[in-house]
Protein backbone atom coordinates (compact mmCIF):
# COMPACT_ATOMS: atom_id res chain seq x y z
CA UNK A 1 0.00 0.00 0.00
CA UNK A 2 2.74 2.51 0.52
CA UNK A 3 4.45 1.72 -2.71
CA UNK A 4 1.03 2.42 -4.34
CA UNK A 5 0.93 4.98 -2.93
CA UNK A 6 4.16 6.74 -3.18
CA UNK A 7 4.49 5.72 -6.83
CA UNK A 8 0.59 7.68 -7.23
CA UNK A 9 2.24 10.88 -5.38
CA UNK A 10 5.18 10.58 -7.72
CA UNK A 11 4.75 14.07 -10.15
CA UNK A 12 7.05 16.56 -11.68
CA UNK A 13 6.53 20.57 -11.37
CA UNK A 14 6.49 22.75 -14.33
CA UNK A 15 10.20 23.05 -14.33
CA UNK A 16 10.54 19.01 -14.46
CA UNK A 17 11.69 19.69 -10.74
CA UNK A 18 10.95 16.25 -8.74
CA UNK A 19 7.33 17.37 -6.14
CA UNK A 20 8.21 13.97 -3.99
CA UNK A 21 9.51 15.41 -1.73
CA UNK A 22 6.62 18.09 -1.19
CA UNK A 23 4.60 15.06 -0.39
CA UNK A 24 3.53 14.00 3.44
CA UNK A 25 5.32 12.57 5.86
CA UNK A 26 3.96 9.43 5.65
CA UNK A 27 4.53 9.00 1.72
CA UNK A 28 8.27 9.45 2.98
CA UNK A 29 8.50 7.11 5.46
CA UNK A 30 6.66 4.20 3.50
CA UNK A 31 9.26 4.86 0.49
CA UNK A 32 12.41 4.81 3.48
CA UNK A 33 10.76 1.84 5.03
CA UNK A 34 10.48 -0.24 1.41
CA UNK A 35 14.19 0.54 0.22
CA UNK A 36 15.43 -0.10 3.87
CA UNK A 37 13.62 -3.61 3.73
CA UNK A 38 14.67 -4.15 -0.30
CA UNK A 39 18.53 -3.54 1.10
CA UNK A 40 17.87 -6.20 3.70
CA UNK A 41 16.57 -8.77 1.16
CA UNK A 42 19.37 -8.05 -1.20
CA UNK A 43 22.12 -8.88 1.56
CA UNK A 44 20.85 -11.63 2.42
CA UNK A 45 20.45 -13.10 -0.86
CA UNK A 46 24.15 -12.06 -1.35
CA UNK A 47 25.25 -13.87 1.38
CA UNK A 48 22.74 -16.08 3.29
CA UNK A 49 25.13 -16.65 6.74
CA UNK A 50 23.96 -13.29 8.10
CA UNK A 51 20.79 -14.04 9.03
CA UNK A 52 22.82 -17.02 10.85
CA UNK A 53 24.39 -16.15 14.51
CA UNK A 54 27.00 -19.03 13.69
CA UNK A 55 30.36 -17.90 15.59
CA UNK A 56 33.20 -20.54 15.15
CA UNK A 57 35.32 -18.67 17.67
CA UNK A 58 32.67 -18.76 20.44
CA UNK A 59 32.08 -22.07 19.98
CA UNK A 60 36.08 -22.94 19.99
CA UNK A 61 35.65 -21.21 23.75
CA UNK A 62 33.10 -23.08 24.82
CA UNK A 63 34.11 -26.26 23.96
CA UNK A 64 37.11 -26.01 26.56
CA UNK A 65 35.16 -23.71 28.90
CA UNK A 66 31.93 -25.66 29.09
CA UNK A 67 33.70 -29.57 29.99
CA UNK A 68 35.66 -27.95 32.39
CA UNK A 69 32.78 -25.88 34.40
CA UNK A 70 30.86 -29.40 34.39
CA UNK A 71 34.31 -31.06 35.64
CA UNK A 72 34.25 -28.93 38.47
CA UNK A 73 30.93 -28.76 39.54
CA UNK A 74 30.79 -32.75 39.44
CA UNK A 75 33.72 -32.43 41.77
CA UNK A 76 32.17 -29.85 44.20
CA UNK A 77 30.00 -32.06 44.47
CA UNK A 78 30.99 -35.45 45.11
CA UNK A 79 31.30 -37.15 48.54
CA UNK A 80 35.53 -37.64 47.44
CA UNK A 81 37.12 -34.55 47.67
CA UNK A 82 40.64 -35.46 46.38
CA UNK A 83 42.62 -32.85 44.86
CA UNK A 84 44.02 -36.02 42.04
CA UNK A 85 40.92 -36.57 41.10
CA UNK A 86 40.31 -33.16 40.36
CA UNK A 87 43.42 -33.14 38.28
CA UNK A 88 42.78 -36.34 36.33
CA UNK A 89 39.38 -35.14 35.55
CA UNK A 90 40.67 -31.83 34.13
CA UNK A 91 42.90 -33.69 32.26
CA UNK A 92 40.18 -35.99 30.41
CA UNK A 93 38.02 -32.86 30.28
CA UNK A 94 40.93 -30.79 28.63
CA UNK A 95 41.84 -34.01 26.18
CA UNK A 96 38.41 -34.51 24.85
CA UNK A 97 38.43 -30.22 24.14
CA UNK A 98 41.34 -30.65 22.07
CA UNK A 99 39.50 -33.54 20.07
CA UNK A 100 36.71 -31.61 19.83
CA UNK A 101 38.60 -28.46 18.81
CA UNK A 102 39.93 -30.30 16.02
CA UNK A 103 37.11 -31.29 14.49
CA UNK A 104 35.52 -28.23 14.74
CA UNK A 105 38.49 -26.42 13.07
CA UNK A 106 38.53 -29.23 10.33
CA UNK A 107 34.95 -29.79 8.97
CA UNK A 108 33.16 -26.51 9.92
CA UNK A 109 33.65 -22.86 8.25
CA UNK A 110 33.83 -19.68 10.19
CA UNK A 111 30.99 -18.43 7.63
CA UNK A 112 29.07 -21.42 7.46
CA UNK A 113 27.16 -22.92 9.75
CA UNK A 114 27.16 -26.71 9.79
CA UNK A 115 24.23 -29.23 9.42
CA UNK A 116 25.09 -30.51 12.98
CA UNK A 117 25.28 -27.58 15.17
CA UNK A 118 21.90 -28.85 16.65
CA UNK A 119 24.52 -31.36 18.79
CA UNK A 120 25.78 -27.84 21.18
CA UNK A 121 21.73 -27.76 22.45
CA UNK A 122 23.26 -31.30 24.18
CA UNK A 123 26.56 -29.25 25.47
CA UNK A 124 24.12 -26.17 26.35
CA UNK A 125 21.52 -28.64 28.27
CA UNK A 126 24.32 -30.23 30.50
CA UNK A 127 26.33 -26.74 31.18
CA UNK A 128 22.09 -25.47 32.26
CA UNK A 129 21.55 -28.69 34.49
CA UNK A 130 25.03 -27.98 36.05
CA UNK A 131 24.19 -24.60 37.06
CA UNK A 132 20.79 -25.61 37.88
CA UNK A 133 22.51 -28.55 40.43
CA UNK A 134 24.87 -25.76 41.94
CA UNK A 135 22.42 -22.71 42.89
CA UNK A 136 20.20 -25.41 44.06
CA UNK A 137 22.61 -27.01 46.89
CA UNK A 138 24.21 -23.19 47.62
CA UNK A 139 20.10 -22.33 48.06
CA UNK A 140 19.22 -25.25 50.17
CA UNK A 141 22.39 -24.92 52.28
CA UNK A 142 21.73 -21.43 52.64
CA UNK A 143 18.31 -22.04 53.87
CA UNK A 144 19.23 -24.86 55.84
CA UNK A 145 22.09 -22.83 57.66
CA UNK A 146 19.17 -20.45 58.77
CA UNK A 147 16.56 -23.53 59.72
CA UNK A 148 19.00 -24.27 62.03
CA UNK A 149 19.75 -20.70 63.53
CA UNK A 150 16.42 -20.38 63.98
CA UNK A 151 15.04 -23.34 64.96
CA UNK A 152 12.88 -24.40 62.17
CA UNK A 153 12.22 -28.40 61.02
CA UNK A 154 13.05 -28.88 57.49
CA UNK A 155 9.61 -30.19 56.98
CA UNK A 156 8.56 -26.38 57.44
CA UNK A 157 10.97 -25.07 54.95
CA UNK A 158 9.87 -27.89 52.49
CA UNK A 159 5.56 -26.82 53.21
CA UNK A 160 6.69 -22.78 52.75
CA UNK A 161 9.89 -21.59 51.19
CA UNK A 162 10.71 -24.68 48.91
CA UNK A 163 7.00 -25.09 48.14
CA UNK A 164 6.80 -21.45 47.24
CA UNK A 165 9.88 -21.55 44.91
CA UNK A 166 9.62 -24.94 43.01
CA UNK A 167 5.45 -24.01 42.38
CA UNK A 168 5.85 -20.54 41.01
CA UNK A 169 7.05 -21.14 37.47
CA UNK A 170 4.11 -23.93 37.57
CA UNK A 171 1.75 -21.26 38.83
CA UNK A 172 2.77 -18.55 36.05
CA UNK A 173 2.61 -21.49 33.43
CA UNK A 174 -0.41 -22.89 34.20
CA UNK A 175 -2.33 -19.50 34.33
CA UNK A 176 -0.89 -18.49 31.39
CA UNK A 177 -1.97 -22.04 29.47
CA UNK A 178 -5.47 -21.50 31.24
CA UNK A 179 -5.68 -18.04 29.93
CA UNK A 180 -4.77 -19.38 25.90
CA UNK A 181 -8.13 -21.54 26.28
CA UNK A 182 -6.74 -24.52 27.34
CA UNK A 183 -7.81 -25.17 31.24
CA UNK A 184 -7.84 -28.70 30.87
CA UNK A 185 -4.27 -28.76 30.12
CA UNK A 186 -3.52 -25.97 32.74
CA UNK A 187 -5.39 -28.89 35.64
CA UNK A 188 -3.93 -31.72 34.61
CA UNK A 189 -0.33 -29.90 35.05
CA UNK A 190 -1.45 -29.24 38.16
CA UNK A 191 -1.41 -32.69 39.33
CA UNK A 192 1.31 -34.06 37.03
CA UNK A 193 3.63 -31.89 37.89
CA UNK A 194 3.57 -32.92 41.78
CA UNK A 195 2.90 -36.82 40.63
CA UNK A 196 6.16 -36.67 38.70
CA UNK A 197 8.56 -35.14 41.07
CA UNK A 198 7.14 -37.96 43.51
CA UNK A 199 7.43 -40.51 40.96
CA UNK A 200 10.29 -39.92 39.53
CA UNK A 201 12.23 -37.50 41.97
CA UNK A 202 11.40 -40.38 45.40
CA UNK A 203 11.41 -43.51 43.17
CA UNK A 204 14.72 -43.01 41.35
CA UNK A 205 16.11 -41.66 44.54
CA UNK A 206 15.27 -44.84 46.39
CA UNK A 207 16.27 -46.83 43.57
CA UNK A 208 19.54 -45.19 43.98
CA UNK A 209 20.06 -45.42 47.43
CA UNK A 210 19.25 -49.57 47.64
CA UNK A 211 21.80 -50.26 44.88
CA UNK A 212 24.37 -48.08 45.70
CA UNK A 213 27.09 -50.29 47.42
CA UNK A 214 27.70 -49.54 51.40
CA UNK A 215 30.84 -48.13 52.32
CA UNK A 216 30.39 -49.35 55.66
CA UNK A 217 30.99 -53.26 56.59
CA UNK A 218 27.93 -55.79 56.02
CA UNK A 219 25.32 -55.62 59.14
CA UNK A 220 22.61 -57.48 57.62
CA UNK A 221 19.29 -56.67 56.51
CA UNK A 222 18.42 -53.99 58.54
CA UNK A 223 15.32 -51.68 57.34
CA UNK A 224 15.55 -48.06 56.71
CA UNK A 225 14.06 -46.06 59.69
CA UNK A 226 11.86 -42.84 58.37
CA UNK A 227 10.67 -40.56 60.23
CA UNK A 228 7.32 -39.08 60.23
CA UNK A 229 6.75 -35.78 61.86
CA UNK A 230 3.05 -34.42 62.46
CA UNK A 231 4.11 -31.20 60.11
CA UNK A 232 3.83 -34.30 57.26
CA UNK A 233 1.27 -36.13 58.48
CA UNK A 234 -0.96 -33.35 58.47
CA UNK A 235 0.24 -32.50 54.88
CA UNK A 236 -0.39 -35.35 53.54
CA UNK A 237 -3.91 -35.59 55.07
CA UNK A 238 -4.89 -32.19 53.56
CA UNK A 239 -3.57 -33.25 50.33
CA UNK A 240 -5.76 -36.45 50.08
CA UNK A 241 -8.56 -34.58 51.47
CA UNK A 242 -8.46 -32.23 48.16
CA UNK A 243 -7.96 -34.75 46.01
CA UNK A 244 -11.24 -36.16 47.32
CA UNK A 245 -13.14 -33.20 47.30
CA UNK A 246 -12.55 -32.31 43.59
CA UNK A 247 -13.41 -35.88 42.98
CA UNK A 248 -16.55 -35.09 44.61
CA UNK A 249 -17.50 -31.24 43.75
CA UNK A 250 -16.48 -30.87 40.01
CA UNK A 251 -18.90 -33.52 39.25
CA UNK A 252 -21.74 -32.01 41.18
CA UNK A 253 -20.83 -28.40 40.04
CA UNK A 254 -20.94 -29.88 36.28
CA UNK A 255 -17.78 -30.68 35.37
CA UNK A 256 -17.16 -26.83 35.79
CA UNK A 257 -14.05 -25.42 37.94
CA UNK A 258 -15.65 -22.27 38.97
CA UNK A 259 -14.96 -19.36 41.28
CA UNK A 260 -15.86 -20.97 44.45
CA UNK A 261 -13.46 -24.15 43.92
CA UNK A 262 -10.96 -22.19 43.36
CA UNK A 263 -11.16 -19.78 46.39
CA UNK A 264 -12.38 -23.24 48.47
CA UNK A 265 -8.77 -24.74 47.22
CA UNK A 266 -7.11 -21.31 48.47
CA UNK A 267 -8.50 -21.59 51.61
CA UNK A 268 -7.68 -25.08 52.04
CA UNK A 269 -4.13 -24.71 51.61
CA UNK A 270 -3.56 -21.74 53.79
CA UNK A 271 -5.50 -23.60 56.70
CA UNK A 272 -2.99 -26.60 56.47
CA UNK A 273 0.31 -24.40 56.06
CA UNK A 274 -1.28 -22.10 59.19
CA UNK A 275 -1.65 -25.62 61.34
CA UNK A 276 1.64 -26.76 60.09
CA UNK A 277 3.20 -23.22 61.79
CA UNK A 278 1.40 -23.40 64.89
CA UNK A 279 2.51 -27.42 65.06
CA UNK A 280 5.88 -26.46 64.73
CA UNK A 281 6.07 -23.37 66.72
CA UNK A 282 4.40 -24.87 69.58
CA UNK A 283 5.67 -27.70 69.42
CA UNK A 284 2.81 -30.20 69.44
CA UNK A 285 3.56 -33.81 69.28
CA UNK A 286 7.16 -33.71 68.89
CA UNK A 287 8.01 -36.37 71.65
CA UNK A 288 5.31 -38.61 69.97
CA UNK A 289 6.59 -38.93 66.08
CA UNK A 290 6.01 -42.58 64.62
CA UNK A 291 8.71 -44.40 63.03
CA UNK A 292 7.55 -46.51 59.80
Amino acid sequence: MCQNQLYRNHSYGPAGVDELTHQPLTSLYCASENLIGHLVQENTELDPTLTKSWNRWLVSLQIFTAPLFMVIILWANSADKNIFILIRMIFCSFIGSILTYLILFLYTSPNKEPKYRFLLCFLGFAVSIAWISTIANEVVGALKAFGVILGISDAILGLTIFAVGNSLGDLVADITVARLGYPIMALSACFGGPMLNILFGVGLSGIYMTIKESTTEEVGNVPYEIEISNTLMISAFTLLVTLLLLLVAVPLNGWIISRRIGWGLIILWSTSTVVNLIVEVSGIGKDSNREL
